[in-house]
C-alpha cells in the first residue's frame, strides 16, 4: 500500500472513530437532566467532565502543550484553590459545551483530512508521544474513558444511557 492510500485509510479510520465517540458524548449531554448537569461526587462533575473531553481534544490537536489556555473557551482560568462549584460550573452551560463539541469536531475532521502519512509519523512538542499518530490514538482512548464515566453516571441516575455506536 502506498503512503497516499495509507494516509487516507488512517485519516478516514480516525475520523470515523472520533465521530462515533463524539456522537456518544453528544448523546450523554442530551440525556442528562438540567438538574443533574452540574452534579457530581468529590471533584468529579458531569458538566466539567464533558467539557474536559472536548478541551483535551483541543489541547492535543495543537503542536505545543505550552500554548493551551485551559478554561479559555468557557471564560475561566484554572488556578490553585479555585472554587469549582462557584466559579467554574456556572460557566459550563449545556449550550456552550455542545457548541464547543461541534466546533472541535469540525476542527479535528479538517486536521485529520489534511494529514499525510508522513505528518502522522512526525513528532511535535508533545515529547512524551513517539508520533502524532500515537498522540491521536491516545486522545481517542482518553475521550472514550471519560465518555464511559458519563455513560455509567447516566445509568446510575436512571437517565437514558448512551448507546454504543
Amino acid at each position: 500500500m502506498n503512503s497516499e492510500l495509507s494516509s487516507k485509510l488512517i485519516s478516514k479510520s480516525l475520523t470515523g472513530q472520533f465521530f462515533r465517540s463524539w456522537k456518544m458524548l453528544e448523546a450523554a449531554i442530551a440525556s442528562v437532566t438540567d438538574e443533574k448537569w452540574h452534579s457530581g461526587v468529590g471533584k468529579w462533575f458531569f458538566s466539567l467532565t464533558a467539557y474536559h473531553v472536548i478541551e483535551t481534544a483541543q489541547f492535543y490537536m495543537g503542536n505545543d502543550p505550552d500554548e493551551m489556555k485551559w478554561g479559555g473557551k468557557a471564560g475561566f482560568h484554572w488556578e490553585e484553590g479555585i472554587d469549582v462549584k462557584k466559579k467554574i460550573l456556572p460557566m459550563l452551560t449545556k449550550d456552550l459545551v455542545k457548541s464547543y463539541l461541534s466546533e472541535t469536531s469540525e476542527k479535528l475532521t479538517s486536521l485529520l483530512s489534511s494529514m499525510t502519512y508522513q505528518d502522522l509519523q512526525q513528532t511535535d512538542r508533545f515529547h512524551w508521544f513517539g508520533s502524532i499518530f500515537e498522540k491521536l490514538v491516545y486522545l481517542l482512548r482518553h475521550s472514550m474513558h471519560h465518555i464511559g464515566e458519563l455513560s455509567r453516571t447516566l445509568r446510575d441516575w436512571d437517565c437514558e444511557p448512551v448507546k454504543w455506536c
